[in-house]
């Protein structure tokens, strides 16, 4: 793959970072949702680098990059004072790193729903 692709596929990806950031702060999601899609993102841009033939350590070198990309901007929302006024405490940069990295390494639970099948009645909805 030509270094002209590597390097838009990391703009997009980086793109895509700032977005959910975006959404992040515009929506107040939880880090426990926020931080698992920026992992999303970069490990999406691994498999897609690496099913492509892009080496394992230049594709490493993007993923590390979107997740440090999107640290940085964790770090910057979290260090932002509250507009509450109700802030005791100063926010602590070293705790926004250690949070961020935590959920980054943190495996999410699936929920594991049985099968509903087309066409049957749903045992979980109330019937009229």
């Amino acid at each position: 793959m030509e270094q002209e692709t590597i390097k838009l596929l990391k703009e997009f990806g980086l793109a895509l970072v700032e977005r959910q950031h975006q959404f992040f702060v515009d929506e107040t999601i939880d880090n426990t949702e926020h931080v698992p899609a920026i992992k999303r993102i970069a490990d999406t841009a691994y498999q897609y680098l690496t099913a492509k033939g892009v080496s394992s350590e230049i594709s490493t070198k993007v993923k590390k990059e979107l997740i440090n990309r999107g640290r940085e901007l964790f770090i910057e929302a979290w260090m932002t004072p509250l507009d509450d006024g109700e802030q005791e405490e100063l926010p602590d940069e070293e705790e926004a790193r250690r949070t961020f990295d935590q959920l980054l390494k943190k495996r999410i639970k699936k929920i594991i729903r049985p099968p509903v099948s087309i066409g049957k009645r749903n045992p979980r909805r109330k019937s009229n």
